[in-house]
């Protein structure tokens, strides 16, 4: 069985570790992504689960643009997004979009029990449990 796989796209280097960490220990299997221009054409190819996107906090961040194309492509339109974001009043001014779109939202800061929930309301439990291997010494 394949575990659901979830893409996390952020400009933030440490909170793309940290949320592939404890997505990871959750059960989920990752893959984290800067945002760039490649972002996009490497999410329509990979398809993960799940899309976990920061959206920055203008409606010019690279966020934006991104999940704008997700949402018009039939290539990607089905993948489920999770947007994060910090400030609670420009998610609010964005909502209609948001939910046009079907996208989730997790504000942050955020527990880790309450991104475990959101990613399971919208992918499910992990298929399989992934442990971390180290290498021999």
């Amino acid at each position: 069985m394949v575990p659901q796989t979830i893409a996390v796209v952020n400009n933030d280097l440490a909170l793309l570790d940290l949320l592939q960490e404890l997505l990871l220990e959750a059960g989920y299997a990752t893959t984290t992504y800067l945002t760039t221009d490649q972002t996009y054409q490497q999410l329509r190819d990979s398809q993960p689960s799940l899309i976990i996107l920061d959206v920055g906090l203008q409606a010019s961040a690279p966020g934006w643009p991104l999940l704008k194309l997700l949402h018009f492509d039939p290539n990607t339109v089905q993948i489920p997004v999770l947007v994060t974001m910090v400030d609670h009043a420009f998610i609010q001014g964005k909502q209609a979009f948001l939910q046009a779109a079907g996208c989730d939202v997790l504000e942050l800061p955020a527990s880790f029990t309450d991104l475990v929930a959101k990613v399971e309301t919208l992918i499910g439990a992990p298929l399989a449990r992934i442990i971390p291997t180290s290498d021999p010494p």
